[in-house]
């Protein structure tokens, strides 16, 4: 499975960000893809889903891209639910898309700059997301990744799993929960260039937020 063929945002939103987050993620430097960007597998728009990890997503500092007005999750992904999965989360910058429509997603940051959590939608039914895991767990390498791991999530939605993997370059650590609530299918990433993802602490966010999404 070729890694411009997988799924969610973050899995797109965070490459979206990633020329103003360079500035505070601490393993972004020029000439490679931000945790952010290489963490991008799940969906959240299809013309957005042609980052892949590897030398194709260049960030840079001094790019000043222009910034959009939070998005409408950031009311249900606060910086107070934010705080309890990072240490001293900052809100991330929402990146206007060079072309196309902005994806509806929220971000914060660590306060050291090694982590990112974001929130949002999919643009992939929830029964595509599940086979795009299965794809990925049968052929990681092919997404520069490894030891992915998938595991259905009960008492979350109408269906719901989690996925940790790690990404080879740059290295570092990524959970995904991803459910179906209602008519829509909604993303929970956490990327972390120091140290393992608590997949555990992410599903409990999960459950959290689900009752303020918006339907």
């Amino acid at each position: 499975m070729h890694p411009r063929s997988l799924r969610r945002l973050p899995r797109t939103a965070l490459p979206a960000a990633a020329a103003l987050l360079c500035a505070l993620l601490a393993s972004c430097s020029p000439g490679s893809a931000s945790p952010a960007a290489a963490g991008a597998s799940p969906s959240g728009a299809d013309p957005m889903t042609t980052v892949s990890p590897g030398p194709a997503v260049t960030p840079s500092v001094t790019s000043s891209p222009k910034t959009l007005p939070p998005s409408r999750l950031c009311a249900v992904l606060d910086r107070s639910a934010a705080g309890q999965v990072l240490t001293g989360p900052k809100q991330a910058p929402r990146v206007a898309p060079g072309n196309g429509t902005a994806l509806d997603s929220c971000s914060y940051a660590s306060g050291d700059g090694t982590a990112l959590l974001t929130l949002n939608p999919s643009a992939r039914s929830y029964d595509a997301e599940v086979s795009a895991s299965h794809n990925l767990v049968r052929d990681p390498a092919s997404a520069g990744m490894r030891d992915v791991k998938v595991t259905e999530v009960a008492g979350l939605g109408q269906g719901a799993f989690r996925e940790t993997v790690q990404v080879l370059q740059p290295p570092q650590n990524v959970a995904y929960v991803v459910w179906r609530a209602g008519s829509r299918t909604w993303v929970l990433t956490l990327a972390d260039t120091d140290g393992a993802t608590d997949a555990d602490r992410l599903v409990s966010l999960a459950r959290q937020l689900t009752p303020r999404l918006p339907h």
